[in-house]
């Protein structure tokens, strides 16, 4: 989701001019070229590069949509529903300052904002594919990362079953408790 410029920068130890505190580089999980870019030895591999196109961005939304579906994607409630729940079962929810609620309440805001760019998007449907756009004056920001960040838990999903997969191909680790001691 970020450019190239902006893993440049990332890819580098920054150092904050008001504080000094420096923050190490990142480095690229899933793309050895991406990785190589970092000149930082030993960079934590944080970074999962997308290189988008349409057939991509096609496979990313039939994903987010079968992620709906079997509810493996759920959402927060909106932000009406979330801050009557907040009154309703938290009562220091109440007793915080107008700023603090508001902090408080930003994720039911981004998920209402998420749902309603949602329902504004707009698709073509041809050979199998789907392309997805926004109505003229719109975003998709919110949709896109949600997309992507969906398919790279999809990708550490696949990558840990496989792990456990084989880990348990060896009979010997399938049993990782001790026996009980009959009396």
């Amino acid at each position: 989701m970020i450019g190239l410029g902006v893993f440049d920068c990332l890819a580098k130890d920054i150092t904050d001019p008001y504080t000094g505190e420096i923050y190490p580089a990142l480095s690229c999980y899933n793309d050895k070229t991406m990785a190589e870019r970092c000149l930082v030895k030993d960079a934590e591999k944080a970074i999962w590069s997308i290189k988008a196109s349409a057939s991509f961005n096609s496979d990313c939304a039939f994903l987010l949509r079968e992620g709906f579906r079997s509810g493996k994607v759920r959402l927060l409630v909106d932000d009406y529903d979330g801050e009557a729940k907040l009154n309703n079962q938290i009562k220091a929810f109440r007793d915080l300052s107008v700023e603090d609620k508001q902090k408080v309440l930003m994720p039911y805001i981004q998920t209402t904002l998420l749902i309603d760019e949602l329902v504004k998007l707009q698709h073509d449907e041809s050979n199998g594919k789907v392309r997805l756009y926004e109505r003229s004056g719109m975003r998709k920001d919110r949709y896109s990362s949600l997309s992507y960040n969906y398919y790279v838990a999809l990708q550490i999903e696949h990558q840990v079953m496989k792990r456990s997969a084989r880990a348990t191909d060896n009979s010997e680790s399938v049993f990782l408790f001790r026996a009980p001691k009959i009396k």
